[in-house]
């Protein structure tokens, strides 16, 4: 057995030279960058320094392959409509959130505030419907990065575009020319809506009014059923004033839009999964906002009414 395994440690020496390396990151939200040393089915073999590692592929969520120790993972955009949908290096957390953290807002109206994140340079925000329900004042705070701080801008000029009561989303747009010189940082939509049950995943908002705030947690579940409607699952926690904001993954790339959390147990939150969010985008002019009914953008039609004759 001793002289087993001293073969296999010769052998995974012998190829670490030529071994390439890779960016894994788990499911539990860790990234190796290290030289894979040995590949199986079921598992790989990686040179953590001290020490041969296997993990098995089960538990990793993603591997990208590093060119050179001083080249960045290509980023491939492809603008659609008014959102962008990218590709994003995976990073530490720490650094996700310093990529993401200018594309997130918080949204206030008279009555209560919520979050929301920028999906376009041009203006275009989302938040959820009930952050603006029946609401027509509304700013929306924006956090600009400089050397030493994040600085505050408030825009009072904020007009609605869309909403979808049912599917509680919203659909606003800033006026850029209210702030001199203002240039927006819009968030990327995951080219894969698809993520798994036990994938990382962190929410950015202002719960309680407590501006950029980060929670970090899993997904718990990727289709849950909740009446008529399906949501993403997760038990990172959700508070009042999360409404609105954005779900990323691994990549920093924005998977959901959180809406809802449990007041009474912890660990059950939820979001709007991708694919409800862009059909919401593609078919907006059926949701139109209309000024004249504030608390509504669907127009119901009532059945036409047929008299009924009495039988002689």
């Amino acid at each position: 057995m001793k002289f087993f395994i001293t073969l296999l440690l010769c052998s995974c020496l012998a190829l670490a030279d030529s071994a390439k390396k890779e960016r894994v990151t788990l499911k539990n939200g860790s990234v190796i960058s290290t030289k894979i040393l040995k590949e199986y089915d079921s598992n790989i073999i990686i040179d953590v320094g001290s020490d041969l590692v296997k993990i098995d592929k089960k538990d990793i969520h993603s591997r990208e392959l590093i060119k050179d120790k001083n080249e960045e993972v290509v980023e491939a955009d492809e603008i659609n409509d008014i959102y962008t949908i990218g590709r994003r290096a995976v990073a530490p957390v720490k650094e996700l959130v310093d990529r993401v953290n200018e594309s997130v807002v918080m949204v206030k109206t008279p009555r209560g505030l919520g979050s929301g994140v920028i999906i376009s340079d041009s203006g275009y925000l989302l938040t959820n419907y009930h952050v603006v329900e029946r609401e027509t004042q509304i700013t929306v705070t924006l956090y600009k990065k400089t050397q030493t701080a994040f600085e505050k801008i408030e825009l009072k000029k904020v007009k609605i575009i869309a909403l979808h009561p049912y599917r509680d989303i919203a659909l606003l747009k800033l006026d850029l020319e209210e702030e001199k010189g203002l240039s927006l940082k819009a968030a990327s939509f995951s080219p894969d809506f698809k993520i798994d049950p036990g994938n990382m995943i962190f929410a950015i908002g202002s719960p309680l009014g407590l501006e950029r705030t980060v929670t970090q947690g899993i997904v718990s579940s990727n289709m849950r059923n909740l009446g008529q409607l399906r949501f993403i699952q997760t038990d990172t926690a959700i508070n009042p004033g999360n409404s609105g904001g954005p779900m990323f993954n691994a990549n920093g790339e924005v998977v959901g839009l959180v809406c809802a959390g449990s007041a009474q147990f912890q660990g059950l939150g939820f979001a709007i999964p991708m694919t409800d969010i862009i059909n919401f985008l593609t078919h907006r002019s059926a949701y139109l906002y209309d000024e004249s009914q504030p608390q509504n953008g669907i127009h119901y039609h009532q059945p036409p009414y047929i008299e009924k004759k009495e039988s002689k």
